[in-house]
Order: structure tokens, then C-alpha cells, then sequence
């Protein structure tokens, strides 16, 4: 693509037309260097949503992208999925419980695969969050793919992380000083109606009290630990409005 067509696009991109922003990012798997980005002035909060598999993390942007949309809030998800042995492409997974958003035109949801990248993320997704930020969205959420202790990339691209946890799954067994206890800045104990989860809470909340607080624009942070049960929307507002909370101090 010449210069001129990539300046065109990209024009597209920052006047909404959300056809030009999908392909621009294609564009941007493909080589993540295919476009100088001039700075956004963006001042849309971009939340990590990560964890293991199975936690939770797709009915938990689902739950977050109902309560904006109430609030007439444009959003953007980019979530990473791992990607097909045959085709590259991305295994769409727990996608389909976004699927009733995806004819909501305030709503922009793309996939990107992973392709074989190590850390919950892809090569191409801090320019495409780059890119997206052109487009004026007032929200935008990343979904890692499922990640273990060690795969901590995402806190290096977006402002807020969101852990998302639940109980019976070892978590509270792994509430130790590395890996996905160390990066959080809000902790979600999803599926919080199932045996163990306030225990789960509190395994948590002992580690994070080893720890020394955040700093955030000189204020002190400490993460904290939420129960909630996402697919019925169950702390859903307790848990934006700590996103919201955390999204006011690294942003000011």
C-alpha cells in the first residue's frame, strides 16, 4: 500500500468508519510496522481483562460491555485467541458470548491470533491498540488469551489489569508473590456463587497484603479483591466502578 493510501485510511480510521479500522489492523497483523502513528490524545482507559482458561474472562468483557453500552459508551475489545494449526487464523473460543453485541454499531470486537507469541498477547498488539486509540472510542478492553503465572505481557499495554479468577481451580492455592498476583490492579473472583470463593478472596487478598501498595499519581493504590458472579451480572457495578477508580489515577 503506497504512503497516500495508508494516510487515506488512516483518516478513515479517525472519522469512525470502523470498516477502514478493520482493515488497518489486518494491515498491522501482517507487519506491525506498516504505519507511522501519529499520536491519538486518546482518553479512553484500556483495561486488561486476563487469567487462566475457563475463569471467566469472556462473560466478564460481556458484562462490562453491557453496563457501558447502557451508559451510551463506544467501546473496542480486542481479544486474542490462540491461533489455528491450519489456518493461523484465531480459534474464536468464548467469542460467541460476545456474539450479541457484534450488530451494535457503538460496539467495535475484533480477534487476533496469536501466532505462536508467548505472554497472553500478540506481536502486532500494542500498535494495533495504537491504532485503535485513532478512533475515538471511550472504552477499550483487551482480553488476553488464557494465561498461567508467567504470562504477564499485558500489563506492559494497558492502563488498568483486571484479573479475573474463580474458585476451584487452584488459584487460591497459587495466591503467591509471582506471575498474575503480582500485576493486578483489580482482582475478580468470578463464579463467586460456587463453594470456595470467599476463600479463594481471602487467599488472595493475604498475598496482595505482602506486598507494598501502588503509586499512582501519588496516591496509594492497594488492588482489591472483588466477588462477583458475571454471568448474571452479580457486582458487575462494584467492579466497574473500582475499573473506573483506578482508570482516574493513572490517567490524571
Amino acid at each position: 500500500m503506497s504512503q497516500p493510501d495508508r494516510t487515506q485510511l488512516l483518516a478513515e480510521v479517525q472519522s469512525g468508519d470502523r470498516q477502514a479500522l478493520a482493515r488497518a489492523i489486518t494491515l498491522i497483523e501482517n507487519d506491525p510496522t506498516t504505519f507511522t502513528l501519529p499520536k491519538s490524545g486518546s482518553t479512553a482507559q484500556i483495561v486488561g481483562v486476563t487469567g487462566a482458561p475457563g475463569v471467566g474472562k469472556s462473560t466478564t468483557v460481556d458484562a462490562l460491555l453491557k453496563l457501558l453500552r447502557a451508559k451510551k459508551l463506544s467501546i473496542a475489545v480486542l481479544a486474542v485467541d490462540p491461533s489455528s494449526p491450519i489456518s493461523g487464523g484465531a480459534l474464536l473460543g468464548d467469542r460467541i458470548r460476545l456474539t450479541d453485541h457484534f450488530t451494535d454499531s457503538g460496539v467495535f470486537i475484533r480477534s487476533l491470533a496469536t501466532r505462536g507469541h508467548l505472554g497472553g498477547l500478540t506481536e502486532a498488539t500494542s500498535a494495533v491498540l495504537q491504532l485503535i486509540q485513532l478512533a475515538n472510542f471511550d472504552f477499550i478492553i483487551v482480553e488476553t488469551v488464557g494465561v498461567g503465572q508467567s504470562e504477564v505481557e499485558v500489563m506492559r499495554v494497558v492502563d488498568s489489569v483486571l484479573v479475573v479468577l474463580a474458585p476451584g481451580m487452584g488459584d487460591g492455592i497459587q495466591a503467591s508473590k509471582a506471575g498474575l498476583l503480582e500485576i493486578g490492579d483489580i482482582y475478580l473472583v468470578n463464579k463467586s456463587d460456587r463453594e470456595g470463593a470467599k476463600q479463594t478472596a481471602q487467599d488472595i487478598e493475604r498475598s496482595i497484603a505482602m506486598s507494598p501498595p501502588k503509586t499512582l499519581g501519588g496516591q496509594s493504590w492497594t488492588p482489591p479483591v472483588l466477588l462477583g458472579a458475571m454471568h448474571n451480572g452479580t457486582g458487575i457495578n462494584e467492579l466497574m466502578e473500582q475499573i473506573l477508580a483506578h482508570g482516574k489515577l493513572v490517567l490524571q
